[in-house]
């Protein structure tokens, strides 16, 4: 997303026009106004004197769940840990895995590189499991495969220089079980590029409907709110530089 998406853009209000990273500062801001307001008597008495109702607390709340992902219907999920710490496993090496078939199959085994890997290459978390397996699949098939029996002789070269370069048999095998246990919990599918686009773009107009709400209520609250340390508790203004002592 470009750093010039703006709440505008994502609440239709023509009145708001900040960047991506301004849109991201304001849960950070909203946070501590929505403590101090529900803390604080006196602030809160304040702020109900203009408007400051109930219901705008509540949808303060509200918006900020909706930008950090929290429902109050969420189910919680069980993490296999195992299938986890596979995948993740599997994505840190998909990038020097590749890194190192290709250096080495592209100079000395063009042929075999080609075939290896046509359509693949590191990518992340489930994405990562679909390469790596494509990956083997393609290097076994070197090694046995009867419809590539012509060019076994290349082939078994090509998999002594992978071998030399440290994908060896063994490490096979390893990544191979990895795999194994990367899968045993639910299928792995490539990325949903297009649900996470959608995702974004849900997000951004969350984070902009906080923003909208947030002006309003930090604008009302530096009009009607006048001593300081409110202010601070707030988030609205900061204590003052303790004097270093003269001398």
């Amino acid at each position: 997303m470009a750093k010039t998406t703006t709440a505008a853009a994502a609440t239709n209000d023509s009145t708001f026009d900040v960047t991506r990273e301004t849109l991201e500062d304001t849960p950070s801001r909203v946070l501590p106004f929505l403590r101090a307001v529900g803390t604080s008597v006196p602030i809160r008495s304040i702020l109900r004197a203009h408007g400051f109702t109930d219901a705008e607390q509540k949808l303060g709340w509200t918006l900020l769940h909706a930008v950090s992902g929290f429902t109050e219907d969420a189910k919680a999920e069980t993490v296999d840990v195992k299938v986890r710490d596979a995948i993740n496993t599997l994505d840190a090496w998909d990038e020097d895995g590749f890194r190192i078939v290709r250096a080495a199959l592209t100079r000395l085994h063009p042929a075999q590189a080609t075939f290896v890997l046509a359509g693949i290459g590191p990518s992340v978390g489930a994405g990562a499991v679909v390469g790596v397996k494509t990956l083997l699949q393609r290097l076994d098939a070197l090694e046995k495969s009867p419809e590539r029996k012509a060019t076994r002789k290349e082939d078994q070269a090509a998999l002594e220089t992978l071998a030399a370069r440290g994908i060896t048999a063994k490490e096979r095998a390893r990544l191979a079980e990895l795999l194994h246990v990367a899968q045993s919990a639910t299928e792995i599918e490539a990325p949903d590029e297009v649900g996470k686009a959608a995702r974004e773009e849900t997000y951004v107009k969350a984070l902009g409907a906080l923003r909208v709400w947030y002006v309003d209520w930090s604008e009302m609250a530096r009009s009607v709110v006048k001593r300081r340390d409110y202010l601070i508790r707030l988030g609205l203004a900061k204590r003052k530089a303790a004097k270093k002592p003269a001398g």
